[in-house]
C-alpha cells in the first residue's frame, strides 16, 4: 500500500493515520484500442533509478529513503505481473538480511552521506513480516532456501505469530498497536499461501498442507471479523475509522482480491465490477494529484481486465518518476509495459495530454 511520509521530517504528521487507516477481454482491446501482449516475461530493471548497485532499493527515484516494505512490495507486484523480478529480487534480499533485527523485526533506514542510518521503525510489523515472508518463499532458489534464508523465515515468522490475536484469528499492527487492519491481513494470508506453495513445489507436503490450512483459517477469520455484508462491504480495521477517503477506504473493498479472498455472498468478478463502476473514473484521475495507485491496476491484471491495466498505464505514465510516484508504482508500470505490443493511446483512455490529464483530475 502507499503509506505516505516515510521518513523523519513527515513521519510524525503521518503516522497515527497511516497506522489505523492502514471485462473487457483481450480480443477487445486488441480490435479497439491496439492493445497487445508480449507473450514472453522481461526482466525488472531498477538499476540506477530505484536500486543502489550494493542492491538496496529506496521508495523513490535515486532517493534517500528505504522501506523494506515498499521495496518487498514492488518486487512481489512485479513478479504478479509476470515481470521477471528475480534479480532484482536477489540483490534487495542480500542486502537487507543481513540487517534483520534478533527479534524478527525490520527499521527503515535513510542514506547520508553514502552510509545507511536506520530512522524509523517499520510503519506496521504484520505487514513487514508478511511481505519478506511473501518474498523468501517467491524467490527462493530450487534447490531451496540457502540457511541464513530458513533462519530469517523462522525468525519472521515467530514475530508475526506474536502478533496474532487469538480470539479473532486475525493480526495486529504491532505488539504496541492491538488493532487489525484489513489490507495488512490480506497480505499475511498472501503469505501463507505463497510458503504452502514453496514447500508444494519441493513436494514437502508435511509442510505445504499446515500452512495451508493457516491460509484458510485466516481467510475465514478475515471475512468474519472485516466483512459487513454486500451493503457495507469491507470495514478497513477494527479501530473506528471515521476516513472515507480513496485510501483507506476505497481501496480495502477491492484489497483482498489480490490473495483471492472469497466472502459468501459474491464472486469476486461481481466485486470488482461494481468497484470499478462505483470507483473507476475518480481512481484513474488520482495520477495527478494523489498517487496512480498501481495496485489497483494490478486487481484489474488478476481479473483480465486488459482495457483499464491499458488505460493505467498510458494516463500514469506522464507523472511518472514526480511528486507521487514510487518504486511500487515504477515496477507495475514497468511490468504492464514489457505485456504491451503497442501502448494505448491516450485520447482512446478519454484524455488527451499529462496536462489534460491533470485538470480534469482538478
Amino acid at each position: 500500500m502507499n503509506r505516505p511520509a516515510l521518513f523523519p521530517t513527515a513521519r510524525a504528521c503521518v503516522a497515527a493515520a497511516a497506522r489505523l487507516c492502514r471485462r473487457w477481454r483481450v480480443a477487445y482491446w486488441v480490435a479497439a484500442c491496439g492493445f497487445a501482449l508480449h507473450a514472453g516475461a522481461a526482466e525488472l530493471q531498477l538499476n540506477g533509478l530505484y536500486q543502489r548497485p550494493d542492491g538496496a532499493i529506496t521508495v523513490r527515484l535515486n532517493g534517500v529513503g528505504i522501506d523494506p516494505y515498499f521495496a518487498a512490495k514492488a518486487l512481489l507486484a512485479a513478479s504478479d505481473a509476470q515481470l521477471d523480478a528475480h534479480q532484482a529480487a536477489l540483490a534487495w534480499i542480500a542486502w537487507l538480511l543481513p540487517r534483520q533485527r534478533l527479534d524478527g523485526g525490520f527499521n527503515r533506514y535513510c542514506v547520508k552521506n553514502g552510509q545507511y542510518n536506520a530512522c524509523a521503525e517499520a510503519d506496521a510489523d504484520d505487514a513487514m513480516m508478511a511481505t519478506w515472508i511473501e518474498l523468501l518463499a517467491r524467490f527462493a532458489p530450487p534447490d531451496g532456501m540457502p540457511a541464513a534464508w530458513e533462519l530469517s523465515l523462522n525468525r519472521a515468522g515467530t514475530h508475526l505469530d506474536t502478533l496474532l490475536d487469538k480470539p479473532t484469528g486475525v493480526y495486529q499492527i504491532s505488539s504496541s498497536l492491538h488493532v487489525a487492519l484489513l489490507m495488512d491481513n490480506v497480505e499475511v494470508h498472501s503469505a501463507f499461501q505463497a510458503l504452502s506453495a514453496y514447500y508444494l513445489r519441493r513436494a514437502d507436503y508435511t509442510h505445504a498442507g499446515p500452512w495451508s490450512q493457516r491460509a484458510d483459517r485466516l481467510a475465514s477469520a478475515i471475512v468474519k471479523v472485516f466483512w459487513r455484508g454486500t451493503q457495507s462491504g469491507f470495514r478497513v480495521s477494527t479501530a473506528q475509522v471515521s476516513d472515507t477517503s480513496f485510501y483507506p477506504s476505497k481501496v480495502a473493498q477491492i484489497f483482498p482480491l489480490l490473495s483471492g479472498i472469497q466472502v459468501p455472498e459474491q464472486s469476486n468478478e461481481t466485486i470488482y465490477a461494481q468497484w470499478m463502476q462505483k470507483y473507476g473514473k475518480s481512481w484513474k484521475q488520482l495520477a495527478g494529484t494523489d498517487y496512480p495507485w498501481g495496485l489497483i491496476a494490478l486487481v484489474a491484471f488478476k481479473m483480465n481486465d486488459w482495457g483499464t491495466v491499458a488505460c493505467w498505464h498510458a494516463r500514469s505514465g506522464p507523472y511518472r518518476h514526480g511528486a507521487h510516484w514510487n518504486v511500487l508504482e515504477e515496477s507495475l508500470y514497468l511490468a504492464f509495459e514489457s505485456r504491451m505490443a503497442d501502448p494505448v493511446a491516450p485520447a482512446r483512455c478519454g484524455f488527451t495530454t499529462a496536462a489534460a490529464s491533470a485538470t480534469a483530475s482538478r
